[in-house]
């Protein structure tokens, strides 16, 4: 017994499981699996060795019990091969490799399984075997992931059927993340998840933690790939960084077309459409000043150009779904600066909706996504808008879309030319657009203007055609809809009412 190696499997997710036993046998492992396991490897004309054929037990309780066992745990947590002999006579001889995935608890949680059937998907002999291997890495390889087999087929070949020490450490370390991220997302069940510290809350002295949504995957800050990100350098992220990062994102996520999107403190303070060096220049245009210590976002890749002009600004993050070469060897020399790629799609699925908590009250909504609203708008002043126009206004439209209300945006088709966010009234935001433009010494003669809500009077609309607006786009819904759409059309300015709005408080 102690001569012959073994592997135990024991998995929910069968993916790549007949291929994976294939490989074992032709090395010279005798399976050894439990259940459903056994029956999919014998189904492939594989021989397999039941768990009971080692205890002496049956499964008991539905299989609730089954390789909670000494002969199980000995032959996994044995030191080295040698020490078995003591425990020969007992019938405990090693176990080299242990292939383990959990019961699918996140699932049954995401379906929205009742209590009992969520009960059930908490697996207790799985976490205790991945857990019993990977702390005995030195001797035992355990794969908790049925991506990894490939990787451990070829570690058997290039090995002469062994495996490496790194190889086994690394698998341990995938490992106990995956524990680490089982039980929390069964504690977050039970309301008892205490999240990943983070660097520090919205202020030094206050404390935050991050809650990463199940995944599967382990996740820490310094690694944050259960959530579509890899930092590549810089400091460790802080509560407001994560903030500034995921409106960043949310931003340019909202374009098809290659973009760059500068926030700070959530609010854009610049946007460009194009790719690389042409959408960051065009993004730098409006408000330069603000962009200083800002997240530079971009949904198309960073190359080496985009890489050299950020390393002459202060910024906090920089994003993006890839980076050359030789742009993250430029961008590393600025030490602090937090390097992070981001797989959009994912990121932007698992940050979507938004819960906001104070003490024990936890308000909770959907994301607002998507812009039907463009497809089907009212002109109550003016024309139809041209094609360009009408890029215009979908630009600022999207784009007043992520900061905070009051909002008003001001740009062309290219790019944001002013901003004004925040404001406790809107003619106050218009007025701060404005300014934003002139210091820059931008000209607005021919722009348009997005609102985040309607003109309650027709001060806003007045403003904006003063400083050379020519078209607005808002929602709508003011009892004074018609008054400020008569005096849009005395102004000579083309007024979009879409009838949805895009708040952001």
């Amino acid at each position: 017994m102690i001569g012959q190696r073994q592997a135990l499997l024991s998995v929910t997710d069968k993916t790549g499981l007949v291929e994976l036993g294939q490989g074992l046998v032709r090395h010279g492992f005798r399976l050894i699996a439990s259940g459903g396991t056994a029956t999919h490897l014998r189904e492939a004309g594989l021989e397999v060795a039941a768990v009971a054929d080692l205890t002496g037990y049956p499964e008991i309780f539905g299989g609730r019990v089954k390789t909670l066992h000494p002969v199980i745990h000995g032959g996994i947590l044995g030191p080295t091969r040698e020490a078995f002999a003591e425990t020969a006579e007992l019938g405990i001889g090693p176990i080299d490799i242990v292939v383990v995935n959990l019961y699918r608890f996140e699932e049954a949680v995401a379906a929205g399984a009742d209590e009992a059937a969520t009960v059930e998907k908490i697996d207790i002999g799985g976490p205790t075997l991945m857990r019993a291997a990977a702390k005995n890495f030195g001797r035992v390889t355990v794969l908790s992931d049925p991506s990894r087999y490939g990787d451990f087929l070829a570690e058997l070949e290039n090995g002469s059927g062994e495996t490496s020490l790194d190889f086994r450490r690394a698998m341990a370390a995938a490992t106990f993340a995956r524990v680490e991220d089982y039980d929390r997302a069964i504690a977050a069940w039970f309301g008892a998840d205490n999240g990943i510290p983070l660097r520090y809350g919205e202020n030094p002295h206050q404390n935050a933690t991050l809650h990463l949504p199940p995944t599967g995957a382990g996740a820490d800050v310094g690694a944050l790939s259960a959530i579509g990100l890899i930092q590549h350098g810089g400091k460790e992220l802080s509560y407001n960084n994560l903030v500034d990062l995921i409106a960043a994102v949310k931003l340019v996520g909202d374009f098809e077309e290659p973009c760059c999107g500068v926030s700070k403190h959530t609010n854009p303070c610049g946007f460009g459409l194009g790719a690389a060096a042409v959408g960051l220049d065009r993004a730098l245009r409006c408000d330069p000043v603000s962009a200083f210590g800002g997240v530079f976002a971009f949904n198309s890749e960073v190359d080496l150009t985009v890489a050299e002009a950020l390393r002459k600004r202060f910024l906090e993050i920089v994003v993006a779904p890839s980076f050359s070469e030789d742009a993250l060897a430029v961008l590393k020399k600025k030490k602090n600066l937090r390097i992070l790629e981001a797989d959009l799609p994912q990121f932007l699925a698992k940050t979507r909706g938004r819960t906001r908590s104070w003490g024990a009250v936890t308000l909770r909504q959907d994301e607002d996504e998507g812009f039907p609203e463009l497809e089907d708008w009212n002109v109550a002043a003016g024309e139809e808008p041209d094609p360009d126009t009408r890029r215009a206004l979908e630009l600022v439209w999207k784009v007043v879309k992520h900061g905070k209300s009051n909002g008003i945006v001001i740009g062309d088709g290219e790019a944001t030319l002013g901003l004004g966010f925040g404001q406790m009234s809107r003619v106050d935001s218009v007025e701060l657009a404005v300014m934003k433009a002139g210091n820059q010494q931008i000209e607005l003669r021919g722009s348009v203007a997005g609102s985040d809500g309607f003109f309650p009077f027709p001060d806003g609309i007045e403003k904006l055609a003063a400083a050379g607006v020519r078209a607005v786009i808002a929602p709508g819904g003011s009892i004074r809809d018609q008054e400020v759409a008569a005096r849009a059309t005395e102004l000579g300015v083309t007024l979009i009412l879409t009838g949805r709005r895009h708040f952001n408080h």
